[in-house]
């Protein structure tokens, strides 16, 4: 018990130092995939690179859904502060060879603005915009110690008005690998140890991901190229305490932007609700989950709540799970 507490002191002690890393900085094409959708991960802080073990885990690490032995799906939708909408529908199927294969797709809604001159004269209309991220995902768990994936991803977005819809397309891909560190050692040698279930996480997200917009009239314009910054990601978890303490820190950057590190756990209480919280980049998140059997399929009911980001308002998300 002590040297369990030893390490889970030394983890919380590592990612307090994390977050005094914390900033806000200008945002780049592709930032409503850094937003918390599913309500597990959102719940601890969005530190899920080093664990992606259901369905909405392709989102973060397509590696993770290799381990994956039952066919899952997750999905959630939420009305933000700002008139902005956001949601997500996934689903993973185990295949044959310890592989898995996903589909996924993304949407975030901006809401309407007053189009403006360029004088700043309204103009007695407005200006919606929204984005779609259609993808499509391949992990194979290679040997017990290492497993790799890949998500294929289609972007799509637009800006509309009354007189024009001015839009862009692009393809982009995402890899990532995982590896089961209690693998390395002889079978059933780490079950005696304070922790376990020890997984390391890495991904490349972003390649090849870039905007080219056609060019608007004089009120609708946008610049000719909008590139995704790349981002490189690398996430650790492990579980303590019998397995009923999941616990996960993750640290991510891009080429344009200041790193990022996020941390959370969450504890399995009698088999009758999971709870959760975490830092995301500094801003407190926390939530709970609830399991349900239904024949033969699990159903999962979570809940995340977000602290207050750079004026936005706290935020709530609701997201459902199922596993058949």
């Amino acid at each position: 018990m002590k040297q369990t507490a030893f390490y889970i002191g030394l983890f919380f002690i590592l990612c307090s130092a994390a977050v005094m890393a914390e900033s806000e900085d200008g945002g780049y094409a592709g930032a409503f995939l850094n937003m918390a959708l599913d309500a597990r991960p959102a719940a601890m802080g969005g530190a899920y690179i080093g664990i992606s073990d259901d369905a909405s885990g392709q989102l973060y690490n397509p590696a993770g859904v290799a381990a994956m032995r039952t066919r899952s799906f997750s999905s959630a939708y939420r009305m933000m502060k700002l008139d902005r909408k956001l949601g997500f529908v996934s689903l993973v199927l185990p295949t044959r060879l310890e592989s898995s294969l996903g589909i996924s797709w993304i949407y975030a809604g901006y809401g309407e603005v007053t189009r403006r001159n360029s004088s700043g004269q309204d103009l007695g209309s407005t200006i919606s915009s929204g984005e779609h991220a259609f993808a499509m995902t391949f992990a194979k768990q290679f040997s017990p110690v290492f497993s790799a994936g890949t998500k294929l991803n289609y972007y799509y977005k637009y800006l509309d008005d009354i007189s024009e819809k001015l839009t862009a397309s692009s393809v982009g891909i995402n890899l990532g690998v995982m590896m089961y560190v209690d693998s390395l050692f002889e079978y059933g040698a780490m079950e005696e140890k304070a922790i376990n279930d020890i997984k390391i996480g890495l991904v490349l997200d972003n390649l090849s991901a870039q905007y080219s917009w056609g060019s608007g009239d004089e009120g609708l314009r946008a610049a000719p190229d909008d590139a995704f910054p790349v981002s490189v990601g690398l996430g650790v978890s492990f579980r303590a305490f019998n397995r009923q303490l999941l616990l996960a820190v993750d640290g991510e950057k891009n080429l344009e932007q200041d790193p990022v590190f996020r941390f959370g756990g969450e504890y399995l209480y009698r088999d009758l609700m999971t709870l959760r919280a975490g830092l995301d980049n500094g801003h407190m998140t926390f939530g709970t989950g609830f399991p349900f059997k239904i024949g033969q399929a699990d159903l999962f009911i979570n809940y995340a709540f977000a602290d207050d980001r750079v004026d936005e308002g706290s935020d709530h998300l609701f997201s459902l799970q199922v596993k058949f």
